[in-house]
């Protein structure tokens, strides 16, 4: 296969099957008719030797060799558009793009959630999918477009060369109680704080986190509640004694919105990074870049 026999805008087909995973959507996206597409589609299926997409009721699930081809396809494409506007500069409202990123609650309450309101009227055609972190497939996701930005909390995922990293800010853990509870009134020692009940979210860091933090090892050992949800750590705090422990980021939500009181915890303070990955195939993406930025800000008005 050569160079002269691709036609450009199959590959602009194939970003928007990628990014829509729907024939209709795409052909919507690009002004199209869907008989258009699905032609289309047919050649990018000659061309690369590969399904490329399969049906999965009424969405296309891309193969692994689609998936393989998106980040390089997106590099492509956005490489294109810089070069048939070399004078213009990047004017967010005149976008239209979607993105996925993935991270636990706290980094969807705290960052995408402000990132979606400030698109509503910076880039309303921009937008950013909240997916589920998972810190085993972190790399793989990124490379393959599952995701475009990882919110990764307390360095929980992997390494690797080809996936940037940037610090939004140092996050600390924090232990919530209900209103008039106890330890509002008097502060406890180590001893009875780590035989207290506790309550910690699944996906995020929480009292056994401050136990690996804290030379006293009681924190370390005792086994703490794992609830599936901050929402079910907060009805099992507001209707009982226990104490939830999680980041301080989230916690000031819950503070706010339930009227959760903190507690002084009698251990050293336990800090973590959070940080924004993604992976370096989007790195010279104007849309991709803007987003980034976009959550500095976030963090920064956040950690001031």
């Amino acid at each position: 296969m050569h160079l002269k026999e691709v036609d450009a805008n199959l590959l602009v087909t194939l970003d928007a099957l990628l990014v829509d995973a729907s024939v209709t959507r795409a052909a919507e996206r690009l002004g199209r008719s869907a008989s258009a597409i699905s032609h289309a589609l047919a050649k990018l299926r000659e061309l690369f030797d590969d399904e490329l997409f399969v049906r999965a009721g009424q969405r296309l699930v891309p193969t692994a060799r689609a998936q393989e081809l998106a980040p390089t396809v997106h590099v492509i494409l956005a490489g294109m558009e810089s070069l048939l506007r070399p004078n213009k500069p990047f004017d967010p409202s005149l976008t239209l793009r979607a993105f996925a990123a993935a991270s636990n609650e706290a980094g969807e309450l705290i960052l995408i959630e402000p990132l979606r309101k400030r698109l509503q009227e910076a880039a309303p055609s921009v937008r950013v999918e909240w997916t589920p972190s998972h810190a085993d497939s972190t790399i793989d996701d990124l490379r393959n477009a599952r995701c475009h930005f990882v919110i990764d909390s307390a360095g929980e995922s992997a390494e690797a060369p080809d996936v940037r990293a940037a610090k939004l800010f140092d996050d600390t853990l924090v232990t919530l109680a209900r209103p008039n509870h106890p330890y509002l009134k008097r502060r406890s020692d180590a001893e009875a704080f780590a035989a207290a009940e506790h309550v910690s979210v699944d996906s995020l860091p929480g009292f056994r986190g401050l136990g690996r933090g804290s030379a006293q090892t009681k924190l370390a050992v005792r086994q703490d509640s794992q609830v599936s949800s901050t929402l079910v750590g907060v009805l099992a705090t507001l209707n009982s004694d226990a104490l939830l422990t999680l980041p301080a980021s989230l916690a000031g939500i819950l503070e706010r919105q339930f009227g959760l009181a903190r507690i002084a915890q009698p251990v050293k303070p336990v800090t973590f990074p959070v940080r924004l990955l993604w992976h370096t195939s989007y790195d010279r993406d104007e849309c991709h870049q803007w987003l980034r930025g976009q959550f500095t800000r976030i963090a920064g008005e956040f950690a001031a």
